[in-house]
């Protein structure tokens, strides 16, 4: 089993109808392949973390570097693992409306364990104007003397250019 985590600009014409198109798509594909995983799409902003056999895989990957509707593809980890963390999810799609209840249905869907790297992915591809509002909403939530703050591994890192 292997997992990839890249992210990519959408195309300018890759407009919601066609998200869904390729969402719908990969599904289907990805059933017939055993492979598993999430798409997040926020903006022109593509992160998607894709598990499965190994060579099932490497020629879905492929694919997606050939396809016009994704620019700029930049591998963000790909390596072996044990058993897919997101085996039950097809192609899950998230447009990051709701980002505590995304964030919540991939902790949930990993059985309440994000591989460390997937959960670093996500938060950097989300980027500090996105996440600190969910974190200030947690520290007025939080009970006195309880100061939350984001861990190292979940400050983002400067964009790097693709």
């Amino acid at each position: 089993m292997r997992r990839i985590i890249y992210r990519s600009f959408a195309s300018p014409d890759l407009d919601r109808v066609e998200m869904f198109r390729l969402v719908y798509q990969a599904r289907v594909a990805n059933e017939a392949r055993g492979l598993g995983g999430f798409l997040v799409h926020i903006d022109d902003r593509i992160l998607q973390v894709l598990e499965g056999p190994t060579w099932k895989l490497v020629a879905t990957f492929e694919n997606i570097r050939r396809d016009p509707r994704h620019r700029c593809v930049e591998v963000l980890d790909e390596r072996l693992i044990p058993e897919p963390a997101f085996g039950g999810w097809r192609m899950r799609y998230f447009d990051g409306r709701n980002i505590p209840r995304m964030l919540a249905q991939m902790n949930e869907g990993a059985g309440g364990d994000v591989p460390r790297l997937v959960r670093e992915a996500v938060l950097d591809f989300l980027g500090p104007d996105l996440i600190r509002p969910i974190v200030e909403s947690f520290v007025t939530a939080a009970p006195a003397g309880v100061s939350p703050s984001l861990s190292e591994a979940a400050q983002p890192s400067s964009p790097r250019p693709c």
